[in-house]
């Protein structure tokens, strides 16, 4: 019994027994008169004795050993401000901060501010700092990216020279306020799968934690903010654009008043202005006031970069966005595309340095390295009714003379109908195979009444006829969705290409294959003739290193010159994305999108009455 007592002492026993034994036996040492057992109990300290002494050596019972500060280092207090304090009793008792914040902000404002000798971020004793103000202005500035400046206003920040609980309020306003403002340009203002099931990404948001420190090391924390909104050049022409169009830099030149119609071959007075404003010298023989050739061509690049039909005309339109006045409809289809642009990832070539982009409403696919297209072609994606999905992913493999396996979709609405009918030849005529488990591999014995067609897989091999073509890129996910060739590239004529049901069918497939392959593995065109001209069997590459892919629902680009583009909200993504923003209070009404004026020069064409036809060829 004593022995399991002293193996379990605690500190002030122990402290207690020590001073006991030097009363009742000076000079003696424990080790002296303990039993054997408890000798070793004494020279082998349990855990709970060696998180007192700190080694496991012989105690030597001398009373300063015992009370030793050394033993156990005392931390200085820890003197810090008013306002610090303040804010950190306003964090432990402040139910509305936890409503307006991330439960992950909340913890990271209290582990920042709960910093032994943390300091104000925001605040002096005069009151807001000048890093303070410069947060502020910055905030101030949301509406040029396509935020709300609204969203970020902070309370009671003209109070600069009050009490330090209010000092504090501005101060924790700030760091709370700086979090929202670094979610919403990392990950944007509202959630992509609220905007659509179709929608999938997953934006990678900072930790709050990290915003804070690299914001109170930061010498400039309003140019810590901008560094953290998307780098890629297509967000940045965008934010220039929405800038130019909301007339953020006050517009270059003079105003155009209202007045008549100015168009090529017209001589009036506000043609000068019009010259001035474009930027377009007078001819040499001192005609400033006609409308000559010059200025027509400099005014039709002005309308196309705004998104203006490009005709020449100066009409109230045209005067508006001349005089910094954006045109609604185009100000708030690039504010809806840049919230789409925070969801991707911040390096869209990951380790492979090259990307393969996929934009739905303009039809086209591309290969990008660094910053440099190198390939851009067509493509025919879902329809309506069945919308390619919008993600990113990783392309692990690309596969030559691949097998298409029919997707349940076309078995069920397609195939069967014709399988039920006596005289079908559906299986015949394209070549396909069917293996339906116990009930066998042959169609014409199946009782297609009582089986269920999705439990049985059909498919279709390599050959001339082969929904799939010769190439066939995988990137492995959830919506069974890949991007491939098709026999039919007649469907690529066609201005408005939404044929497929989700699949990606890609114009020139054997060049990007190429690009891809050659990068990846250093193979040639060369090699890859071969293997098309050999055996109509399945050859599949492995990439070393997967490509990124990213499929995308870009209603606005600005390509290299500064020319706008828009193109048609073919799913209805711009009005789900709008009402969800304005739903949320971010000051973006509900978009209104009438008809595009793009490229539709010919009508879609009708969808074919056999699934063969190309609408539900493939997937």
């Amino acid at each position: 019994m004593r022995s399991s007592r002293r193996g379990t002492i605690g500190r002030s026993g122990l402290m207690a027994s020590t001073v006991m034994l030097l009363v009742c036996c000076p000079g003696a040492s424990l080790a002296e008169d303990t039993p054997a057992q408890d000798k070793q109990t004494a020279e082998q300290p349990s855990e709970a004795t060696a998180r007192v002494i700190p080694s496991a050596r012989r105690f030597q019972p001398t009373l300063p050993s015992i009370i030793d500060p050394a033993a156990e280092p005392q931390l200085p207090p820890d003197n810090v401000s008013e306002v610090v304090q303040a804010v950190r009793e306003k964090l432990s008792a402040s139910p509305k901060l936890a409503q307006d914040l991330a439960k992950s902000e909340v913890e990271a404002l209290q582990a920042f501010y709960g910093a032994r000798g943390r300091e104000a971020l925001w605040v002096n004793e005069e009151g807001i700092s000048a890093n303070g103000q410069a947060l502020i202005a910055e905030f101030g500035k949301a509406d040029d990216y396509g935020l709300s400046a609204s969203d970020y206003k902070v309370a009671n920040k003209e109070a600069q020279s009050e009490t330090p609980q209010s000092r504090a309020q501005v101060e924790l306003d700030l760091s709370a306020t700086a979090l929202v403002y670094a979610r919403h340009v990392k990950g944007g203002r509202t959630s992509p799968n609220a905007v659509g099931a179709q929608l999938t990404y997953t934006p990678k948001i900072m930790e709050p934690l990290q915003v804070l420190n690299e914001l109170s090391s930061a010498d400039d924390s309003a140019a810590y903010l901008r560094s953290l909104h998307p780098q890629h050049p297509q967000y940045v022409r965008l934010y220039e654009r929405l800038k130019e169009l909301r007339g953020g830099d006050g517009g270059s030149g003079p105003k155009i008043p209202d007045g008549p119609v100015l168009k090529s071959g017209v001589s009036r007075a506000q043609v000068t202005l019009l010259r001035e404003r474009l930027g377009v010298s007078a001819p040499t023989d001192g005609s400033a006031k006609r409308f000559d050739a010059a200025l027509d061509e400099a005014v039709k690049a002005f309308q196309s970069r705004n998104g203006l039909p490009a005709d020449g005309v100066v009409g109230a339109g045209t005067r508006r966005a001349l005089n910094g006045q954006a045109p609604d409809k185009i100000s708030k289809k690039i504010v809806l595309n840049l919230e789409r642009w925070r969801w991707l990832p911040d390096n869209l070539g990951g380790k492979a340095g090259l990307y393969v982009w996929a934009n739905i409403p303009e039809l086209r696919v591309r290969a990008v390295e660094g910053t440099k297209t190198v390939f851009s072609e067509k493509a025919i994606v879902g329809q309506p009714t069945h919308m390619t999905p919008v993600f990113s992913d990783q392309m692990e493999w690309i596969e030559l003379h691949p097998t298409w396996f029919v997707p349940n979709s076309i078995k069920v609405n397609d195939i069967l109908p014709s399988l039920k009918r006596p005289t079908s030849t559906v299986m015949e005529r394209y070549h396909l195979k069917v293996n339906c488990g116990k009930y066998g591999t042959n169609p014409k014995t199946i009782d297609w009444n009582k089986v269920d067609i999705r439990k049985c897989s059909f498919s279709q091999p390599a050959g001339k006829v082969s929904v799939l073509g010769d190439f066939k890129f995988k990137f492995p996910n959830k919506h069974s969705v890949y991007m491939h060739d098709t026999h039919d590239h007649s469907l690529f004529k066609h201005a408005d290409r939404t044929f497929s049901h989700g699949c990606i069918r890609v114009q020139k497939p054997r060049q990007l294959a190429e690009i891809i392959l050659g990068r990846d593995k250093g193979m040639t065109s060369e090699r890859i003739g071969q293997i098309l001209d050999g055996p109509q069997t399945l050859h599949k590459e492995k990439l070393t290193t997967p490509v990124p892919m990213h499929i995308t629902y870009f209603t606005v680009l600005i390509d290299d010159e500064g020319k706008l583009t828009t193109w048609p909200d073919y799913y209805g993504h711009d009005q789900r994305l709008a009402a969800a923003l304005s739903g949320e209070s971010h000051n973006v009404a509900e978009a209104d999108v009438p008809p595009e004026k793009v490229a539709r020069k010919k009508p879609a064409p009708k969808e074919p009455t056999s699934w063969w036809g190309g609408v539900f060829s493939a997937n």
